[in-house]
């Protein structure tokens, strides 16, 4: 497996070829963050377009700047679809408006379990 890890969060290219974002407890994600994940999401899959696996950490927020860019076209120039495991109802509040509010340039979706985001991500093959 192909790993890239920011300190903040760590970003691996699995052997099923998703890439897995493990976001780091008690995280604020800003824009320079966000911008560092995606810089990363393309060095490990050489600028092509995949299934993104998301799992927040514990207390893990994102700021209205880095949701905006993660919707953008920029956010999303390497993910095929984004799929986000959340660990606490605020995450799940906050996706939600991410969804809705932001609209995302890629099919999104929130999940409590790794294994039924990853059959969602699969479900684009």
């Amino acid at each position: 497996m192909k790993t890239i890890d920011l300190g903040h969060s760590i970003v691996q290219l699995r052997n099923d070829g998703i890439v897995q974002v493990d976001f780091g407890d008690d995280i604020d994600i800003d824009l320079k963050e966000s911008t560092e994940i995606v810089n990363s999401i393309g060095i490990l899959t050489e600028g092509k377009k995949v299934l993104v696996l998301n799992i927040a950490g514990k207390n893990t927020t994102a700021t209205g700047a880095a949701r905006n860019h993660s919707a953008s076209q920029d956010g999303v120039k390497f993910t095929m679809a984004d799929a986000f495991v959340t660990n606490s109802l605020a995450q799940k509040l906050l996706g939600n408006f991410y969804m809705n509010f932001h609209k995302p340039g890629a099919p999104t979706k929130m999940f409590d379990d790794v294994e039924k985001a990853t059959e969602w991500l699969k479900s684009f093959l």
